[in-house]
C-alpha cells in the first residue's frame, strides 16, 4: 500500500483537515456535513472520515444531532461569553513560562507571522491560518502540555468568529498593533507587558466577536 495513500486516510490527519477547514470559514458554524459527499471533496475513505468526525465532535467543533446528522458546532452568545473567560483564565498566568521557554529564534518566527498577518489586510481566510500559528506558538513556549491541549481546543472554536470580524476590516490597526507588542515582550523578555497584553487582546477579540455574533446580515 502506498504510505502516502495511509497517511491521507488516517483519521488523525483528516481531523487537522477538517479542523483547518471550520477556523479557515471554509464550513461555516451550522454547516450540515453529509459522509458521503464530504468523504468524496476531501479524497478520503468513509470508515477514518466517520472517526474524524468523532474526534472533532469529542472536541466540541462538530455538534452530532439526533435525527439531524453532523453539523458544525454553532456557538450562542453565552458559549462565546464562556469561552473568551476561560481564555483569560488559561492564558494570562502563562506569560512567565512564556518568556523563560522563548529564545531569539522563537522571536524571529513570531515576528514573521506577525508582519504576514498585517500585510494580508482582511483576508480572513489567511489571517485565520497564521493568526492560529501565532498564538499556538506563543503558548508552545510555554511548555505545559495540557494547558496547550486546552488553549489549542478553544483558538479552533473561536477561529471561525474571529474570522467574522476580520472581514470587516474594523480594528485590524488595533489587533495588529497587539500582536507586534506581544512579540516585543518576548524580545525584552518582558513578562507583565506580555500579560497585559494577552489580556487586551484577549478582551478585544471578545468584544469583536460578540459585535460580529451581533450582525444581523449573519455569515
Amino acid at each position: 500500500m502506498n504510505p502516502t495513500a495511509r497517511t491521507t486516510n488516517s483519521a488523525t490527519v483528516i481531523a487537522d483537515r477538517l479542523r483547518a477547514a471550520i477556523r479557515r470559514g471554509d464550513l461555516l458554524p451550522g454547516t450540515r456535513l453529509v459522509q458521503e459527499k464530504l468523504a468524496a471533496e476531501l479524497d478520503v475513505s468513509r470508515i477514518p472520515l466517520r472517526e474524524a468526525l468523532y474526534i472533532l465532535s469529542a472536541e466540541g467543533l462538530i455538534d452530532v444531532l439526533p435525527q439531524r446528522g453532523m453539523h458544525v458546532a454553532e456557538l450562542s452568545r453565552g458559549d462565546i461569553v464562556d469561552l473568551f473567560a476561560l481564555r483569560l483564565r488559561l492564558e494570562p498566568p502563562l506569560a512567565a513560562e512564556i518568556i523563560r521557554g522563548c529564545r531569539e529564534r522563537d522571536v524571529d518566527e513570531l515576528h514573521r507571522l506577525a508582519d504576514d498577518m498585517r500585510a494580508l489586510g482582511a483576508d480572513a481566510a489567511g489571517r485565520a491560518t497564521l493568526n492560529y500559528r501565532f498564538h499556538r506558538r506563543i503558548y508552545e513556549l510555554a511548555d505545559s502540555a495540557l494547558s496547550l491541549r486546552f488553549i489549542d481546543q478553544l483558538l479552533h472554536l473561536v477561529e471561525p468568529y474571529s474570522s467574522r470580524w476580520v472581514r470587516s476590516g474594523r480594528e485590524l490597526d488595533r489587533i495588529d498593533a497587539e500582536h507586534a507588542t506581544m512579540v516585543e515582550s518576548l524580545r525584552t523578555r518582558d513578562a507583565e507587558l506580555l500579560r497585559r497584553t494577552i489580556i487586551a487582546h484577549v478582551e478585544g477579540a471578545r468584544d469583536n466577536v460578540l459585535a460580529a455574533l451581533a450582525d444581523p446580515t449573519g455569515w
